[in-house]
């Protein structure tokens, strides 16, 4: 038994390090003290990279920039060659390995001063995705990236440093992605997201308005649910309460005057609905609510006619 917790502290001082042998470490960032300082054979493939680069030869450079990457991933010279090879990648007409490429450079290289670079770049390729500027081939017949595919790439970009400007604008161009493809729902939940992730950026009046905007469509186009108007009333009220000098404020107070409009004719149709029906408690119950909202105009005055008529007959 002695022997045994004799032997004890040992083994708990080399567990980390045979917990740490244990798995592969291939596709995770390196641990403290792991990056080699000076690795020959990296730094002679990165020279051959960059001579094979500076001539022109496009091909065999990014072959050895990768095989840098790959190869020689903890090296001090790993990170330019990473960031090189999503740079080639993306001059040469792959944008799609090229965001791949980024992404392996930002996940396993944050220290490095080429971070910031990459993330911009990144976020060009997927903001070009989502505009309909990249397209696949598959089969010989080239398409336009997917909503879903563009949609992800641009959360990708959101989540690898959401406190970074990249971040609002993926989340915003997110909404933008489903609007464009009539995904009410998503794009609601997007500009949300937008406005209440990010209430500090210029994204987040603009999502305030559209919101208010799709759901005002929405009613216009035939969903006549008040609901709609009711949650594009919140949504221009919102963005006039928080953002009162928006570039959009002026146009939002003119999408409420016509909500207001719509609620006003909304309450006369009622209450023509219950004069037709015969029910003349309802019928003025609307009426009145026309007057109340209305102090002038058509659907004033036929509401107060109608008003006065039933009154007189009950």
């Amino acid at each position: 038994m002695s022997q045994i917790l004799r032997a004890l502290p040992l083994a708990i001082a080399i567990l980390p390090f045979l917990v740490s042998c244990g798995g592969s470490t291939k596709d995770a960032p390196p641990p403290a003290g792991t990056v080699v300082a000076a690795d020959p054979a990296a730094a002679n493939l990165l020279a051959a990279a960059q001579a094979a680069d500076t001539a022109g030869n496009t091909k065999k450079a990014l072959k050895l920039y990768t095989e840098v990457a790959e190869k020689h991933p903890y090296s001090e010279v790993a990170p330019q060659a990473r960031f090189r090879q999503a740079a080639l990648l993306d001059h040469q007409g792959e944008p799609m390995d090229a965001f791949e490429a980024y992404q392996a450079f930002i996940t396993r290289y944050r220290g490095s001063s080429l971070y910031t670079q990459a993330l911009e770049r990144q976020a060009a390729v997927a903001h070009a995705a989502a505009d309909g500027h990249i397209k696949t081939n598959f089969l010989g017949l080239k398409s336009k990236i997917s909503s879903k595919e563009s949609t992800e790439m641009l959360t990708m970009v959101r989540d690898n440093a959401p406190q970074a400007p990249t971040a609002p604008k993926a989340q915003f161009t997110i909404g933008q992605v489903w609007e464009g493809h009539k995904k009410v729902p998503e794009a609601i939940a997007a500009y949300t997201k937008t406005a209440t992730d990010y209430p500090l950026t210029s994204y987040a009046p603009e999502a305030h308005f559209r919101i208010g905007t799709i759901l005002l469509d929405e009613s216009s186009d035939g969903n006549q649910n008040p609901a709609n108007l009711d949650r594009a009333r919140r949504a221009f009220e919102d963005l006039l309460q928080t953002y009162p000098n928006a570039k959009r404020a002026p146009e939002a107070r003119e999408k409420l005057r016509s909500i207001g409009a719509a609620d006003i004719q909304r309450s006369y149709d009622i209450g023509e609905f219950y004069y037709k029906k015969k029910q003349p408690t309802s019928a003025i119950f609307y009426y009145k609510e026309v007057l109340r909202t209305a102090k002038s105009g058509p659907l004033h005055d036929k509401a107060a006619a109608r008003l006065a008529e039933l009154q007189a007959a009950n």
